[in-house]
């Protein structure tokens, strides 16, 4: 049997493999991202995991997404997930550990407000695609948020958030 990602097993990991170098249990939020996808997780969140790697250990990653399954996916792995990087016959396997906390709208409208009122955050970031708008109804060209007043997604929290 194969021992699944976590920290409990960042050990584990074969020779060569990145893995996080500092104590994740002492970072704090400095971040909050609006939609954790494979964007964000190959990019913006490698950034992050290397700014703790420098010792900056106030800038974890508070993430919040529209639905369950990214964290439910990333859960069992405590957060940690592993980027694959090619580059001419190069490849190289990282373990990226800066998400430290996935929220999820649905379940807790109040939670999101909460981390993008919490003092320690000096960023808000979002990448938000296709999944998060839906073409405006009588064949408009543009794009409107999918929901109505606040219910967490991102047309109606940044604005709760700036009252």
């Amino acid at each position: 049997m194969e021992n699944r990602l976590s920290h409990a097993n960042l050990a584990l990991a074969s020779a060569g493999v990145q893995i996080p170098r500092y104590d994740r249990r002492s970072v704090t939020p400095g971040i909050v991202h609006l939609g954790i996808g494979n964007w964000h997780r190959a990019h913006q969140a490698i950034y992050t995991d290397d700014c703790l790697a420098a010792g900056q250990l106030d800038w974890g990653d508070c993430s919040l997404l529209r639905s369950s399954d990214t964290r439910d996916a990333l859960a069992p792995q405590d957060g940690l997930y592993t980027v694959v990087s090619r580059q001419d016959e190069q490849t190289s396997l990282r373990i990226v550990g800066s998400i430290g906390h996935i929220l999820v709208a649905p379940a807790g409208p109040a939670q999101l407000l909460e981390a993008l009122l919490d003092p320690r955050i000096r960023i808000v970031t979002l990448t938000v695609t296709e999944k998060g708008y839906t073409v405006i109804s009588g064949g408009g060209s543009g794009h409107e948020p999918a929901h109505a007043g606040f219910d967490g997604t991102t047309a109606s929290l940044l604005p709760a958030a700036a009252r």
